[in-house]
């Protein structure tokens, strides 16, 4: 199975190895035809490849063109990398791929080291809660931000993941306070606006507050979405998008979760007095923009999402691809889910297969270890069990984490129950403690891949044979 996959990954292979790989794949289990799908998809919105075909640059004319805008730079312009994220650093090796020894500096702050030729730094940071490692990069990276020439080129790179890895908290508040606030909202089950909206009350950086910082170059963002609607103020919670920033609101969304009596005394203190100050104007924290500054999203979910039926399709699968990402809770997600599948035409003899994404919500009330993707997977393989025809599912994250966890996701058959009860295990007990990576841990059916580089919206694929 791996040389298989390493053949047809490798761009150099012939056309008629590709007719045998095709021909391999007839005869697969429904598994390893979901992880294969998954594993193309994952290579085609690769930060490296986005960012080969988003961006040109014609070093004679001086021409920088992202999608159809031309940016004309100057002889000995310099050129600066700045970016937070998941795909920072990968984004930043591509681009200095590109750009080569025209990059004058960088700073970057991932969750991952990465090693190249560097004209630019790479900080670490934690994810998905803030540290000190989170704290002491981004006031590196401010300082740099500070120190930046106004005749400045600047690329800004940003992924998901930035509201944990670029995190300064504003007033007196310590990292040790936004972590708290951080971890309760994240097992709320509240939805990624909500939380980024609460984020930013409590930040010095997000919501378009780096733009005071930078209004005298020209700034670049180039971001990768993990945003339902790819709304820009929402990505990494919005570090270089204008916007208001809004107490009422996030103290509205606090009371909603009913977080507000847990967030540490300062946090409720200093959300008083920002809810004050906006009683007597509503646009006090109204960061502003400027004429030189362009933003692009040159990934997204919905893309990726697209590829991966349209590889289903190419290898013979009927694609139904659900073009909503999913933004409810995790049990209104494995419905929708069943029902797809219920609803299924009775009458096509070909194999289908149902693409999804997005990011469920999960109210966290067990003790137990998992993700997202892992309980999702779970779910599904408890419902799953009445049909007596070979299906699989798999929910993974496109980052390569899933939770607190080493995995990236599950994967499931309509068989998965039937075996776990066998071997005298309750995956109903597992749901109930949210404790779905130690499920996979003993049955089986983790998916492991590593940290990608990449951070887009989690991917759900089905296979009905």
């Amino acid at each position: 199975m791996k040389w298989i996959l390493l053949l047809y990954c490798s761009r150099r292979v012939t056309k008629n190895l590709l007719l045998i790989t095709y021909y391999l794949l007839l005869i697969m289990r429904l598994s390893d035809q979901a992880q294969y799908i998954f594993s193309q998809t994952l290579d085609y919105v690769s930060p490296e490849r986005v960012i080969s075909e988003s961006l040109t640059w014609n070093a004679e004319s001086g021409e920088l063109t992202v999608h159809d805008k031309i940016i004309n730079v100057r002889h000995k312009q310099p050129i600066y990398l700045i970016g937070f994220g998941k795909a920072s650093a990968t984004m930043a090796g591509a681009i200095e791929n590109l750009l080569g020894d025209r990059i004058t500096d960088g700073i970057v702050i991932s969750p991952d080291p990465y090693l190249g030729r560097q004209r630019f730094q790479v900080f670490k940071g934690s994810h998905p809660l803030p540290d000190v490692e989170s704290l002491s990069s981004s006031l590196e990276l401010v300082d740099f931000i500070k120190s930046l020439p106004d005749d400045a080129l600047v690329l800004n790179l940003v992924s998901g993941g930035a509201s944990s890895l670029f995190c300064l908290p504003t007033g007196t508040l310590e990292v040790e306070d936004v972590r708290k606030i951080y971890s309760l909202l994240i097992e709320s089950g509240a939805s990624i606006h909500e939380i980024n909206t609460v984020r930013k009350v409590f930040s010095a950086v997000k919501g378009g507050q780096i733009l005071k910082w930078l209004n005298k170059t020209t700034l670049i963002d180039l971001m990768i979405s993990d945003i339902p609607d790819d709304e820009m103020s929402m990505i990494g919670s919005g570090p270089s998008v204008a916007q208001t920033i809004s107490a009422t609101k996030a103290f509205q969304i606090l009371k909603k979760y009913n977080l507000y009596q847990h967030i540490p005394h300062t946090a409720r203190q200093l959300l008083a007095v920002e809810m004050d100050s906006e009683v007597r104007d509503e646009d006090y924290r109204t960061t502003q923009d400027f004429d030189s500054h362009y933003s692009f999203i040159i990934s997204s979910a919905t893309k990726m999402a697209a590829k991966a039926a349209e590889i289903a399709q190419s290898f013979g699968f009927e694609a139904h691809l659900d073009k909503t990402p999913w933004t409810g809770s995790i049990q209104e997600f494995e419905d929708h889910l069943m029902k797809q599948i219920n609803d299924l035409p009775k009458e096509s003899k070909k194999q289908r297969a149902l693409i999804n994404f997005g990011e469920p919500t999960v109210q966290v009330t067990g003790d137990g270890l998992g993700g997202r993707n892992q309980e999702l997977a779970l779910r599904m393989a408890i419902k799953l069990q009445s049909f007596d025809r070979d299906i699989c599912f798999l929910s993974v994250g496109t980052d390569g984490i899933d939770g607190p966890t080493d995995a990236a996701g599950g994967i499931v058959t309509n068989q998965t129950y039937k075996e776990a009860v066998e071997s005298d295990m309750s995956p109903e007990d597992f749901v109930e403690d949210n404790d779905s990576y130690n499920f996979f841990d003993e049955a089986g059916g983790h998916i492991k891949s590593g940290p990608t580089g990449n951070n887009l919206m989690d991917l759900q694929i089905t296979l009905v044979d």
